[in-house]
């Protein structure tokens, strides 16, 4: 469940008044959720009217609010963490993270500013922006509010302690059940925008294992030990195995998906200020889990036990 732990300065307040203050809701719009969906501080039942204090941990199940409400091409926020040095989302597909050249309509990092303030550090344009999931990718990412998150995030990604793992669906079926690739990842020189495998790259590695095997795909699960720009999607291709709808990437099946079938599934480090280890997770998005049940069908199976 989303999680807001209460910042400095919040000594026995109304729940509803601080709720309205830390998101873009008024307190009536906080009554509501109330009324709808449980809401928790650290760990017990509150009500609206209770009193909170800093440091108090609530968890919600959801608010029905959108980041701003004077527009018609409104993201929803899916939050699943919050406090005042990060935010996590759980990123949708069909949005690119950050501004860049040929990027088209208000990316996902635009849709965070109007919601809280991100830390200023970073590329032009780019502020707050820690790492990256392709425009098709869904699932975790994370950005910095505060400098010192930054900073710390930045190096632990630099570092590769960041815990990264995913999950997809792949074209046909390896001949094991796991497997490491170990191969250099480069811009390919007559494409800048795509990215190859060959000995001349810089180094990457990914692990991977079957979830379970279909007729002539595989759904997979994927930890990446570095975060080369299109690592996995890269990687499978050079093991003749592509994602599921990469038809930058060597897709060539006749199962329709619709989009690339890569889900950022979850996300471990150290938090920047505390020292804790902090591990997230994104549900599948439905088009994901969709695609599976065709799979199933298409095998004559049932989905249900696994999902």
């Amino acid at each position: 469940m989303p999680t807001i732990i209460l910042p400095e300065g919040v000594l026995g307040e109304r729940c509803d008044k601080i709720l309205a203050q830390l998101l873009p809701l008024s307190r009536t719009n906080v009554r509501k959720s109330f009324e709808r969906y449980p809401f928790e501080c650290n760990g017990k039942k509150i009500h609206l009217h209770d009193k909170v204090y800093t440091g108090d941990i609530l968890t919600y199940e959801t608010f029905d609010f959108f980041v701003n409400k004077k527009s018609k091409n409104d993201l929803h926020l899916d939050i699943i963490f919050e406090d005042k040095d990060l935010i996590i989302i759980n990123k949708s597909a069909g949005i690119v993270v950050h501004p860049g050249a040929n990027v088209r309509g208000k990316t996902l990092q635009e849709y965070v500013l109007q919601y809280c303030t991100l830390s200023p550090l970073g590329q032009e344009g780019r502020s707050g922006v820690i790492h990256r999931l392709d425009k098709d990718t869904t699932g975790v990412i994370i950005f910095a509010k505060s400098d010192r998150a930054f900073t710390h995030l930045t190096r632990d990604f630099a570092r590769h302690t960041v815990e990264k793992c995913y999950t997809c669906i792949i074209q046909g079926t390896p001949d094991s059940d796991t497997g490491k690739i170990e191969i250099p990842i480069a811009r390919q020189t007559d494409d800048r925008k795509k990215m190859i495998a060959c000995s001349n790259g810089k180094s990457a590695k990914t692990i991977w294992a079957v979830h379970k095997r279909f007729k002539h795909f595989t759904w997979m699960d994927v930890k990446i030990c570095t975060g080369r720009t299109h690592q996995i999607r890269v990687h499978m291709r050079h093991i003749g195995h592509p994602i599921g709808g990469d038809l930058i990437y060597g897709y060539d099946g006749n199962f329709a998906f619709q989009r690339v079938m890569l889900h950022a599934e979850s996300i471990s480090f150290m938090h920047p200020l505390t020292g804790e280890k902090l591990s997230f997770t994104a549900p599948l998005p439905k088009d994901f889990c969709e695609a599976l049940e065709k799979l199933h069908s298409m095998d004559g199976e049932e989905l249900t036990e696994l999902l």
